[in-house]
């Protein structure tokens, strides 16, 4: 069977909901790798009394919208990151099978373009996962992003791009790059580091499946937008991250981690995970588009 025999409204329809299904167990690993938790047990379990969640209020964002961000045992109130990562999950899903199953080039075998749209949810599931542990906690577990570039090595040779040769130049000399002079190289001169670990191993998993142009993007693309968000963190005098000793997450008091994956923007401390996420996932989905438009524009 071909990719192109499937009807887009099915194909959107079935990636939306494994997009939000899997959105649920996003959350999961959002909250328990951070505090050292298992993901697979114990069940999902309310976060005020420890009461397990009935399967009918686990529904991915229809469950948060019934019980009206409360939980249903103890009323505890349930965050809406919540509903927010599940829905980020099924638009992200959808938004891969379009590209790699509505769009597939004419007598793509439907199980070929399935594993692609797979491997890369996969690879944005890990980047939506790093994101929000990294803006609650200023780093990026090992459990996404090892995980993911070990995948994404080897997957290479079955994937249309980049290729192997890339992927594994990608995955390297992104990871080399960072870890040698933002980290090591600046803690060195400046005494302290300028980018963490988890930073360069993020890297590691983006130039394992995006290959060395997808990890240049990620680091230009992220590095301006981190920029921006700096600049205006500056001019309107918020801070780009509460203080975490007096942070709070799902009624928690966190402390913070001895060596936060942190970029320092003058004097203030800005996890650039979330940044390279986004440039990654930038370039997953549109990147040949932002590039033409680009290089447009240097031509007028």
């Amino acid at each position: 069977m071909l990719a192109g025999d499937v009807a887009r409204w099915f194909v959107w329809l079935m990636a939306f909901a494994w997009g939000a299904a899997w959105g649920s167990f996003f959350n999961v690993a959002i909250y328990r790798w951070p505090r050292g938790m298992s993901v697979v047990t114990p069940p999902s379990h309310c976060p005020g009394c420890g009461t397990p969640i009935r399967a009918w209020n686990n529904v991915p964002i229809l469950g948060w919208l019934f019980l009206r961000g409360k939980a249903s045992c103890c009323g505890t109130s349930i965050s809406p990151r919540y509903p927010m990562v599940e829905l980020l999950g099924a638009v992200l899903c959808v938004a891969i099978a379009e590209l790699w199953v509505v769009r597939a080039e004419p007598g793509t075998l439907l199980l070929h373009a399935t594993i692609e749209t797979l491997l890369y949810f996969v690879f944005a599931g890990g980047l939506l996962i790093a994101t929000f542990v990294d803006l609650d906690w200023m780093e990026i577990p090992d459990e996404v992003s090892l995980p993911c570039a070990a995948l994404g090595l080897v997957s290479a040779p079955f994937r249309t791009e980049p290729g192997l040769w890339s992927a594994a130049v990608g995955a390297g000399a992104a990871y080399l790059f960072v870890q040698l002079i933002f980290v090591w190289g600046y803690e060195r001169i400046a005494g302290r580091r300028g980018m963490g670990e988890g930073d360069s191993k993020l890297l590691l998993m983006i130039g394992a499946f995006l290959g060395w142009k997808g990890a240049l993007f990620s680091v230009v693309a992220g590095s301006l937008q981190g920029l921006v968000f700096a600049g205006f963190a500056l001019v309107t005098g918020r801070k780009l991250t509460p203080d975490i000793e007096e942070r709070v997450i799902d009624g928690e008091l966190i402390e913070a981690p001895e060596e936060p994956d942190a970029s320092r923007v003058g004097v203030l401390k800005l996890p650039f995970g979330p940044f390279l996420a986004l440039g990654a996932l930038e370039y997953l989905l549109a990147g040949d588009a932002i590039l033409s438009w680009y290089f447009g524009l240097l031509q007028r």
